[in-house]
């Protein structure tokens, strides 16, 4: 069965020459600005130029913008950016939370129209996740506001998408009128990138209608302007779409084109629209007989394909699993489709369309089943087929020995059915045993693994960052006179360290408590350091103002006491900042240093990366890092409070 590329219209720019340069200019701005709010309107625009450079590059700048809340309409665009990044890695529900954020900030200002421009990115993350009722609900509310306001350009955009899911309900004609209803408007509007986002989908209508010239053409015509723009995101989706109108008459071309499209893909980290070119890609290989490399790929579209293409996987992987004589593994899939098929088809938009469907449908599944179970009988009783040949040939045998034969070929296939299912319950029962004992070895490892790690981090944290700082007066002060100077100095932070030693010794230091709070404690470490005049660490608390649990404090402060002594022992920095910030309940943690900095493929080892990215894991929270050699460091820790 083939597959239509459904393509969602989150609208974007572009990027070119122009822009990279724009992205060298701010970097420039960025780092020589010290006004907050004017990093984080940097940060924002560098955020939106990287969407179509580096995705991972727009979500940290996303991010170090976010920090910024003391205003709302920033703060809105932000959330709206990161949500249409996180959309073009795939990331739908991390999507869904950032628009729906924007969306009740512009609503709590008035800014409706901006609201309802969100309005359309979350309808298109609906349809992506196959929701067809709530994709037209939500679209048709955006697209009569703009209606209301002679926003005709907005309202295209809404009916493009509104288009899309008629398309997944299968109702074409209903699909290419609201599709041709946009196009007209993005001609009228002269709006070249619009045109090229809806074409290749009105192709895709066309054809599912039948109209195979018609969806030629307009592919034709989506691929000239995406060679004119050199807008390779549009490439992949045309050169998909081209794919599946040569899917049944040419496999090769069809082949040739997918393969085009998925390598694109890989190129700009596209995420979005895989699954459904694996599908098509698996289909072609299909048709090739290259059955296996066609499972391979009907596999990989499985883990994240939804709605009405799940069920066309499940159809393809049926048939595929029948040509290798996989009879079982086919009949499973064949199952899994019906059910899936009949779900979708009782949607209530579609009760009075969809009941002929389904009744035809099902019929259509139930033989198909009742074919791979008669083949399945065929393959067990593969050794008496000469047997049976024989009886047929045999025209003197009576109507009576016919019927004996029937009836016994009937017990022994319900017998052989019986005996498939007691071996099946006997394989699942000694392999849940396997995993209960496989279980308790596991938790027993984990324990002792458990105790051999506190032991090290705890040395490695409290001792680590002391012995750092007790290094780095040593090395300051040369000459006798600077020595004595700070004699009461050294003699603190010797006791200290002999205190945390015997605290350690007697088991009494793991639960250690920040009696001052996390702050306090991080801005009397760094003064510590500073002193050495090595390294000058400045703390800054933005926006922080209430104390969290005393155990989250410990391990934020572990954490922190690690990167400054990756600072001191690593990074040659003269320079380094920690800032604190809360939103929504996330403690964000930003740490900056003018240091070497280290190329972070090659140098991610030792027990203080790996033990800073566990700590984080354990609290639900994430790690950011950005480096690279000569341009100093900066970690972002994102931490729920």
């Amino acid at each position: 069965m083939k597959q239509c590329f459904l393509f969602l219209a989150i609208w974007a720019t572009f990027v070119g020459s122009a822009q990279e340069l724009a992205i060298d200019s701010l970097k420039i701005e960025l780092k020589h600005t010290t006004d907050v709010f004017s990093k984080a309107k940097i940060n924002l625009k560098l955020a939106h130029l990287f969407e179509r450079v580096d995705l991972n590059k727009s979500i940290l700048h996303g991010h170090q913008a976010l920090s910024y809340r003391n205003n709302d309409s920033l703060l809105a665009e932000t959330n709206n950016q990161l949500g249409r990044t996180h959309f073009f890695i795939g990331q739908l529900d991390s999507a869904t939370y950032f628009f729906k954020n924007a969306k009740d900030i512009l609503k709590t200002l008035n800014e409706n129209e901006r609201a309802a421009i969100i309005n359309i990115s979350i309808g298109a993350i609906q349809l992506r996740q196959g929701d067809y009722n709530s994709t037209i609900a939500t679209l048709t509310e955006s697209a009569s506001f703009f209606e209301s306001t002679n926003d005709h350009l907005n309202a295209a955009k809404c009916y493009s998408n509104i288009a899309s899911a008629f398309a997944e309900l299968d109702l074409y004609p209903k699909a290419i009128e609201y599709s041709q209803k946009a196009l007209a408007i993005f001609e009228d509007e002269n709006q070249v990138q619009l045109k090229l986002i809806t074409l290749p989908n009105l192709a895709t209508q066309f054809y599912k209608n039948g109209d195979t010239l018609q969806a030629i053409d307009a592919n034709t015509k989506a691929e000239k302007l995406a060679l004119e723009l050199g807008n390779k995101r549009s490439l992949s989706i045309i050169y998909n779409n081209l794919g599946e109108l040569y899917l049944e008459k040419d496999s090769k071309k069809a082949k040739t084109y997918l393969e085009k499209t998925l390598e694109i893909k890989k190129e700009l980290s596209l995420k979005s629209g895989m699954d459904i070119t694996q599908n098509n890609l698996g289909y072609a290989y299909l048709k090739r007989k290259e059955y296996r490399t066609a499972i391979d790929y009907f596999k990989k579209a499985e883990k994240t394909i939804k709605g009405k293409q799940l069920v066309s996987v499940y159809n393809n992987l049926s048939e595929a699993h029948a040509k290798i004589g996989q009879l079982d593994m086919a009949l499973d899939y064949a199952k899994k489709s019906n059910t899936l098929n009949d779900s979708i088809l009782n949607e209530e938009n579609q009760k009075s369309f969809l009941e002929i469907q389904t009744k035809y449908e099902t019929e259509k599944k139930e033989n198909e089943i009742l074919k791979l179970e008669t083949e399945n009988l065929e393959v067990n009783h593969r050794r008496q087929q000469n047997f049976y040949l024989f009886i047929g040939a045999l025209l003197a045998f009576t109507l009576a020995i016919l019927s004996i034969y029937f009836l016994q070929k009937n017990a022994k296939r319900k017998r052989i059915i019986m005996q498939q299912n007691l071996k099946i319950k006997e394989q699942d029962f000694d392999q849940m045993l396997q995993a209960k004992e496989l279980e308790g070895i596991d938790n027993i490892l984990e324990a002792q693994e458990k105790e051999r790690s506190k032991m090290a981090a705890e040395l490695h944290d409290n001792l680590g960052s002391k012995v750092a700082t007790l290094k780095l007066f040593l090395e300051s002060y040369d000459e006798k006179d600077d020595f004595s100077n700070y004699y009461k100095k050294l003699k603190s932070l010797i006791g200290d360290t002999y205190n945390e030693i015997r605290n350690i010794s007697k088991n009494k230091n793991f639960g250690a408590q920040i009696s001052s709070g996390l702050i306090p404690s991080t801005l009397a470490i760094a003064e510590q350091i500073s002193d050495t005049k090595k390294v000058k660490i400045d703390v800054i608390n933005i926006d922080v103002k209430k104390r969290i649990e005393n155990n989250i404090e410990i391990q934020i402060f572990r954490i922190l006491q690690e990167l400054i002594t990756n600072i001191i022992k690593h990074s040659e920095a003269s320079e380094a900042t920690i800032q604190f910030s809360e939103d929504n309940c996330m403690l964000n943690i930003i740490v900056e240093d003018n240091g070497k900095g280290f190329n972070l493929n090659t140098q991610k080892s030792g027990i203080g990366l790996v033990n800073i990215e566990k700590r984080v894991e354990k609290m639900q929270g994430d790690v950011v890092i950005d480096t690279s050699i000569g341009n100093g460091t900066t970690i972002i820790l994102n931490i729920p409070t």
